[in-house]
């Protein structure tokens, strides 16, 4: 019988992260540079012309029957999809879960519950948006009916709301399309979007208020080493302000 267990206070050392873990890390969250961004909107734009010749074809060999795409801003939700979570940051399913009655295009805003907060944070976000996010909006609002409820991207299947998985196929479309990297996920366009406001010098509080975190310390993990660097600019203005009243003390004083 052993009295004690000889391992009781040994702790093991925590694994080294990969290369492999790295690398996924860093795909997950970056933000996109201006070239990929230009190749991003080409995609969208590609994506829209294969369906609308899809359908083209479709139409020429039998089914007739079929709408024409091709007087439509979008010819289905995949685009106005990813537009609006480029210009918002909203999570995908927050956006599976959108509402028209969400939407209020007249001040620009989208008023809801945040779906992975809503357990601890019941009450409605308002989240402002930006003039080419209501352009996108009005655009789909309108070829959709103008419906004054309902779910803003319902499933062409049954007009629902659309299962957790529903963009990927159509994502890896479009950045196929795009010339993309493989392993740019679509929460990177919710990862641009908060980067690319800190690399602008948004204030990271307003930062952690649009992205919705819980908490501002999430924010400043991941994006705070992305801000100018106010504190170098503040310690070289106090530089060139000593050096300045010194060399200028310095000549009075021989003269």
């Amino acid at each position: 019988m052993i009295p004690a267990n000889p391992l009781a206070c040994v702790k093991l050392q925590k694994p080294a992260v990969s290369e492999e873990e790295m690398a996924e890390q860093a795909s997950q969250r970056r933000y996109l540079e201006a070239h990929e961004v230009a190749a991003l909107f080409t995609g969208l734009d590609a994506y829209q012309e294969e369906k609308r010749e899809q359908r083209r074809q479709s139409r020429a060999h039998g089914k007739a029957y079929l709408p024409t795409l091709d007087g439509l801003a979008y010819v289905d939700h995949v685009v106005p999809f990813i537009k609006l979570m480029y210009y918002t940051g909203l999570r995908p399913g927050d956006l599976f879960g959108l509402r028209w009655d969400h939407v209020n295009l007249t001040f620009a805003t989208i008023r809801k519950v945040i779906e992975k907060t809503a357990h601890h944070r019941p009450e409605p976000m308002t989240f402002p948006l930006s003039t080419s996010a209501v352009g996108v909006l009005k655009a789909w609002h309108q070829q959709q009916g103008a419906p004054a409820s309902g779910v803003v991207f319902p499933s062409p299947h049954n007009g629902k709301r659309m299962s957790q998985t529903a963009m990927q196929k159509p994502w890896a479309r479009v950045r196929h399309l795009a010339g993309l990297p493989a392993d740019l996920l679509l929460y990177s366009l919710r990862h641009n979007f908060a980067s690319q406001l800190i690399m602008g010098g948004a204030d990271l509080l307003a930062v952690s208020k649009l992205m919705a975190h819980s908490d501002i310390q999430t924010t400043i993990q991941h994006y705070a080493h992305l801000r100018p660097d106010h504190t170098r600019d503040a310690v070289e203005a106090f530089a060139r302000e000593t050096t300045s009243k010194t060399l200028a003390g310095h000549k009075s004083y021989k003269s």
